[in-house]
């Protein structure tokens, strides 16, 4: 069964967001950029996401109505994206790479900055971070940055009606602002202190939180975290929320699953600008496969949504938005290397021109991952574990007032050494294995008004792979099996804002799935060809009554249906109802509580695998259906420097879970085991500390997961590799250029077994790492180096059952960013 959870795509070259670029003698500072792209445009006219925050703001977050507020929610266009330098010089012409071969291109650019100024709070004359500014009639619009600042680009000569609001701050509305083609029209004012209904503004260095709605409870890295983290790696980077946990096969960047609470990797869906990258094979996603060099915003969604987002979402959702051309032109260059012999190198830019953004990228690495360990007493070392890859990202987008299009294509090719498993007990007669994954996705939104929008989107994943081991000359072990995966999926979804307290969505979503197996050894235990399809239709209701918020405070009611029918089975619905409260005597504290209920259906290789000797699918499997409780419960201070709480609560009643089996003839086999329960806590604090040079971050997870299937051996033992306590804990500390990222993580032990045995545990550990990285400014140019340091303690340890973690590592980056 060696090649069913192996993969050849492995790796994405790690590299700094360029959204962290700038440094404080520019008018805007990358640190600024990124909390004016992570604050909400809580905007009040169309529900529209807004154009140039779509990377960065996937739905729509209105204000609450006020008496006398005319705020409407309305669409940005990706012009006035506030990453955009606010300067009024030409651009140098500088050289831009582009493609495959990097073919260089001379490129203009022109500041279209016409109305910049600053916000400020009335008396004190603090500036006001996350502030919406608003072109009434219109779909312009910016965010203030941390110093208040901010600029509405490409907006036509004439006479405008400009509006100013922010959370617990009155609105102003300036009539009669003339802009002209020419001078950019300097408006700068100030808000006075008032308590504001809506949705708040939450404006944080390293992670944007948002209430609860009727997606869930979610926590939202920013541009700037991913850009913080990049040098320790994606692991690194998503176990920062309390509940996630990432499992990899060896350092560097191997292939990595993403667990949430236990679950397996297949139960998580995984979406990266809307499309979904699970593979309908095994349902999991190699997280190596995301160009985390053009990520500009993930959320993490702790819970099941199949109401919103389908069977796939049983164990949560991960949302990964990439970045857009919102810069001049630009062009970075990284290099990278390290232990076991690992090197890669990348090279990148972006312009915008015309309304047509353009953003490429072109990465490759290596690395040999032949590192030493010690098992049961004895040094030994890894062998046949190296891997290589080559990745081509891009992306063009167009958006005018009314109408927003995206194309986007996402190329990795890797080959990679399958190691023996269970301490190279095995030889792996030079296993390998190679990939090719391909996503295409094309995006269109139409803008009709200021109340809603519709949207139609569509996307092909393909993944074709060979896993090959023709010297083994054992038949049992022996394979040479070519697989081709196919994703395509269409949605047509539209949403509408009656009035200033309800929102509603509806949407229609087609999914194929297909695979294409070949034993090229034994013809006979081919799967062949298997396709399915999922056909589903779903809608969401969101209902903020404002005769609460005088007695109560911003109450807000939602509920979510989908109605879904898979494969040949009959339909089904899945609904979600919940609300969430924010006290008017304590409006930086919330509550909040849903129930739902979620499916998730097997995957092929569950349901036809016949690969080899030792495993077997069963196509008798029966799709994993829960029924979930989730209670939230989080405290935001208005002052920066006071701590952040957030605790979530959840348990769910699982029936019918997939697990494999080892039978009495000695094949593995999946089953579905009767009934499973889970609970358990997430908590997480954070605090920012000297005038936000220092911050420290932890996170706490406690999951109680337990087999309730009759079988006396099984009855109320806790289900396998699932950690009952987990601690990730972050220090980082930044003065002048430099930064300092100290991080501890600890795993209990782990069952491997379901009778639970004392014997067959995976051991607990903990882990530290470290991260060194500096960055200075050189004309157009700026440099960054880094230097990350995992295992600093020299930790023997598995995150999986016999696959060994280096005892040590170590990874230098450097990275040249050009922006005129």
């Amino acid at each position: 069964m060696a090649p069913i959870f192996r993969s050849g795509r492995l790796g994405i070259f790690f590299v700094q967001n360029s959204a962290g670029s700038e440094w404080p003698e520019q008018k805007i500072r990358s640190e600024q950029a990124v909390i004016m792209a992570t604050s909400y445009c809580v905007l009040r006219m169309g529900a529209s996401v807004t154009a140039s925050m779509e990377s960065i703001l996937h739905e729509n977050i209105p204000f609450q109505k006020q008496s006398g507020d005319h705020r409407e929610l309305r669409s940005f266009s990706s012009t006035n994206c506030p990453f955009r330098r606010l300067r009024r010089s030409r651009f140098t012409v500088m050289w831009w790479l582009v493609g495959l071969l990097g073919m260089p291109l001379a490129l203009w650019g022109q500041s279209n900055v016409r109305l910049m100024g600053r916000v400020s709070e009335a008396g004190s004359g603090a500036p006001i971070a996350g502030a919406v500014v608003q072109i009434a009639h219109t779909s312009f619009g910016a965010l203030t940055d941390e110093e208040g600042r901010y600029a509405v680009e490409n907006l036509p000569p004439g006479r405008y009606t400009v509006i100013f609001s922010a959370l617990s701050y009155a609105s102003r509305t300036v009539e009669g602002v003339s802009i002209s083609q020419d001078t950019p029209r300097q408006l700068s004012v100030t808000l006075t202190p008032a308590p504001l209904p809506g949705k708040p503004v939450q404006v944080t260095v390293t992670a944007a939180r948002e209430l609860p709605d009727v997606e869930g409870d979610r926590v939202v890295l920013t541009a700037e975290t991913v850009a913080q983290f990049a040098g320790l790696g994606v692991a690194n980077l998503l176990q920062q929320v309390a509940g996630v946990q990432v499992e990899t096969t060896g350092g560097g960047k191997s292939r990595a699953i993403l667990r949430i609470h236990g679950s397996r990797g297949s139960q998580v869906l995984v979406l990266l600008d809307g499309q979904r990258l699970n593979n309908p094979q095994t349902g999991e996603v190699n997280l190596q496969e995301i160009p985390l060099e053009q990520v500009e915003r993930i959320e993490v969604i702790r819970q099941a949504n199949t109401a919103l987002y389908g069977g796939s979402a049983f164990g949560g959702v991960i949302k990964i938005t990439t970045r857009r051309a919102s810069r001049g032109p630009a062009l970075r260059v990284q290099a990278e290397g390290g232990s076991f012999a690992s090197a890669s190198g990348g090279l990148g830019g972006d312009i915008i021109r015309g309304g047509f953004g353009l953003v490429g990228h072109y990465s490759q690495d290596y690395s040999r991952q032949n590192f030493p360990y010690h098992h049961r007493g004895e040094r030994e070392r890894r062998e046949n574990a190296w891997y290589r890859h080559r990745t081509l990202f891009v992306k063009i987008h167009r958006e005018t007032p009314h109408h927003q299009v995206r194309v986007q294509y996402h190329r990795q090719h890797g080959v990679q050494g399958l190691p023996s498993a269970f301490f190279e007990e095995m030889n792996p007669f030079g296993a390998f294995a190679e990939g090719t994954t391909e996503a295409r996705q094309a995006q269109y939104r139409w803008v009709p008004g200021r109340r809603g929008y519709v949207q139609f989107q569509y996307g092909e994943h393909r993944l074709r792979e060979r896993y090959q081991n023709e010297r083994d000359p054992s038949p049992f072990t022996r394979y040479h099996v070519v697989q081709i995966n196919r994703v395509r999926e269409a949605q047509l979804s539209g949403t509408w804002l009656w009035g200033s307290h309800l929102e509603t969505r509806l949407g229609l979503n087609w999914l194929e799935e297909q695979l294409n197996q070949e034993n090229r050894l034994f013809p006979s235990l081919s799967m062949g060809k298997k396709i399915r399809h999922t056909r589903s239709a779903y809608g969401s209701l969101e209902y903020r009554p404002a005769f609460l918020e005088p007695t109560v405070g911003r109450v807000s009611l939602y509920t979510a249906w989908r109605y879904e029918a898979y494969f040949d089975q009959p339909g089904e619905w899945y609904p979600l109802v919940g609300f969430t409260v924010a006290p008017r005597r304590l409006p930086r504290l919330y509550v909040s509580l849903n129930w739902t209920r979620a499916v998730r259906y097997p995957d092929f290789n569950s349901l036809f695998w016949k690969g080899d000797a030792r495993a077997r699918g069963n196509p008798d499997l029966l799709p994993e259906k829960k029924r979930e409780w989730n209670l939230s419960l989080g405290y935001r201070p208005r002052r920066p420097y006071l701590p952040e709480l957030r605790v979530h609560h959840y348990r769910a009643d699982i029936r019918d879970l997939i697990f494999w089996h080892r039978t009495v003839q000695g094949f593995w086999e999946p089953r579905n085991e009767v009934q499973a329960q889970k609970q358990g806590w997430d908590v997480e604090a954070a605090q920012t500390l000297l005038r936000e040079r220092l911050r420290w971050r932890v996170a706490y997870s406690f999951i109680d997961a337990i087999n309730k299937s009759p079988e006396p051996n099984r009855f109320n033992k806790r289900i396998v590799f699932i950690p009952r306590h987990t601690v990730n804990a972050s220090l980082t500390l930044r003065v002048g250029g430099w930064q300092v990222i100290g991080e501890y993580r600890f795993l209990s032990e782990r069952e491997m077994l379901p009778a639970n045995p004392a014997e067959k545990q995976l051991p607990a550990y903990s882990l530290w790492n470290a991260y060194f990285s500096y960055r200075r400014r050189l004309g157009h140019w700026q440099v960054q180096g880094g230097l990350a340091l995992h295992n600093l303690t020299g930790t023997s340890y598995q995150l999986l059952r016999g696959y060994p973690m280096p005892e040590g590592e170590y990874r230098f980056s450097v990275q040249f960013t050009y922006q005129p």
